[in-house]
């Protein structure tokens, strides 16, 4: 019964810890890119500059060295990432208990 109580405790901190959205920018947008989801990538594209930027990458580029969260609300987060030596500005949207999802992208 302890480690069921320990188990739900952790996950509970986890899930709503920043290092669990950080691991949410980085699966999303890895996974927008991979997909070629270009639909998605004009939707949440700040501007025509971003969207053009986020065209070109190849399905093989990740993102990395996102940083923690900039600012916002436990609700709405701002975090900043990188994909080819390019910063972007990720806007992350809480859209349930557990589940985010992108809404804006600026490039920097």
């Amino acid at each position: 019964m302890l480690v069921i109580i320990v188990c739900g405790v952790v996950a509970y901190v986890y899930l709503n810890s920043d290092m669990y959205t950080v691991n949410q920018v980085n699966s999303k947008m890895d996974s927008m890119i991979r997909e070629k989801n270009y639909k998605q990538m004009k939707s949440v594209a700040n501007n025509k500059h971003t969207y053009i930027f986020l065209r070109s990458l190849s399905s093989k580029d990740k993102v990395s060295d996102t940083s923690n969260f900039q600012g916002g609300s436990d609700k709405n987060a701002y975090y900043v990432t990188a994909v080819k030596s390019q910063k972007l500005a990720v806007y992350m949207r809480k859209t349930g208990v557990v589940s985010w999802e992108i809404r804006h992208v600026e490039k920097q």
